[in-house]
């Protein structure tokens, strides 16, 4: 049976081919050497497109072409924004709706580029790249082409390798890229001081870069935490710790220079109640409120005024100091002991509800004459610690910081 006329040859495959502005020469070399290759090729060659009209044609054709060429380059790379980007964004979106195995993306790379990390959609990296450097056509190029014509397949990538793919932070808008654990150091010869603070860097690095493999929730968390921390037992505290032994400093500096002690045993009780009141935020609460510390005035066995003033002024000083570092636990017991039995120091301390009592005294009759200063524990009736200082060379700012440094930490009771 004869022909109805002469066949009709098949319409050639259509590339559209998309490219940044500053690639235009190296797109004109690749798309004028499709043709020989049997593929009709699609692509802006104007200088200066835009309007409406310019774009529908643009959507359209990659609408309908066989299949997207995208030259990736330095110049891609390099640009935040162009139209290149939205062809890239239509051509990925047209795939929405073909089957996976259905080759339609063909990205290109026509310089040094490196894939792994390059500025393009995922989409581009489920398929095989080409190479084709400053846009000169190679056998590859061709044999790609030749594939196309005659409706073969160009393999596709595992889909596993996308997921590797480190992601640019410099984007706008784009994730962290997983952080990647720093290599050791390595230690030189002579550089002993340089390799270990190379080691310390190396741990804070490696600490944040595993901090960063953790979950955005629990990294929000982390952080929250912390920051809930330093408020609640750095800033605030600290600030008013800071200034409450600020202005205790300046208290005792005070003490010492205007108060050297009294030479009248009778003034002891009077004397010591004039400090607590210095020293005390709350003068009511201070004289109601129970105290871990009682602390009971110094006093000579007899009526010696070297020795009353040595001790009441030890006792100031004392006072003050212990006030400063226990805040809010010392209390005061009226009157001194005429000396510090220790049955009777612990029946003071049970009267108020002590856990110690601090009690000092000075023996006139003894030679050498001393101060002998004494914390006891009235939950138990044993002596804490005990020392004597000889009246001679007595410094009352001295046995006041040794005091204190040897009262227990009332934390741990």
């Amino acid at each position: 049976m004869a022909s109805d006329g002469p066949e009709t040859p098949a319409p050639r495959p259509t590339v559209f081919l998309s490219y940044a502005s500053e690639d235009r020469q190296i797109a004109r070399l690749i798309g004028d050497s499709l043709p020989g290759y049997g593929l009709e090729v699609w692509y802006d060659e104007s200088e200066l497109g835009g309007g409406e009209a310019w774009d529908q044609k643009i959507r359209r054709q990659i609408r309908e072409c066989d299949y997207f060429m995208a030259l990736v380059s330095a110049q891609t790379e390099a640009r935040h924004e162009g139209y290149f980007r939205r062809e890239w964004r239509l051509a990925v979106e047209r795939t929405l709706d073909m089957a996976d195995d259905h080759l339609f993306l063909l990205p290109v790379v026509i310089d040094a580029t490196n894939e792994a990390g390059a500025r393009v959609p995922e989409k581009f990296l489920t398929v095989q790249w080409l190479k084709v450097p400053g846009g000169r056509p190679t056998p590859a190029l061709e044999a790609l082409c030749r594939r196309l014509v005659a409706g073969g397949s160009v393999p596709s990538k595992p889909a596993k390798e996308p997921a590797a793919r480190p992601i640019r932070t410099g984007a706008a808008g784009a994730a962290p890229a997983p952080s990647m654990l720093p290599e050791f150091p390595r230690e030189e010869p002579g550089q002993k001081l340089r390799f270990c603070v190379e080691v310390l860097a190396w741990l804070l690095r490696t600490g944040w870069a595993l901090f960063q493999r953790l979950p955005r929730w629990i990294r929000i968390l982390a952080i929250a935490w912390l920051v809930i921390l330093a408020m609640s037992r750095g800033c605030v505290p600290h600030h008013e710790s800071a200034d409450r032994s600020s202005v205790g400093a300046r208290k005792l500096q005070d003490l010492a220079q205007r108060y050297q002690g009294s030479s009248n045993a009778a003034d002891a009780g009077k004397i010591a109640a004039q400090v607590a009141q210095e020293f005390a935020e709350n003068a009511d609460a201070a004289a109601t409120e129970p105290k871990p510390l009682l602390a009971i005035p110094f006093a000579a066995t007899s009526d010696n005024a070297d020795a009353n003033k040595l001790a009441s002024a030890a006792f100031a000083q004392m006072y003050g100091r212990i006030a400063i570092s226990h805040h809010g636990q010392l209390g005061l017991s009226p009157q001194p002991l005429p000396s510090c039995e220790l049955a009777s120091v612990l029946q003071r301390g049970h009267t108020v509800h002590a856990k110690y009592v601090i009690c000092g005294t000075i023996d006139t009759q003894a030679s050498p004459q001393v101060l002998t200063v004494s914390v006891a524990s009235v939950a138990d009736g044993s002596v804490h610690w005990l020392k004597s200082y000889p009246v001679a060379d007595a410094a009352p700012a001295k046995i006041a910081a040794e005091v204190n440094e040897k009262l227990p930490d009332l934390d741990d009771d």
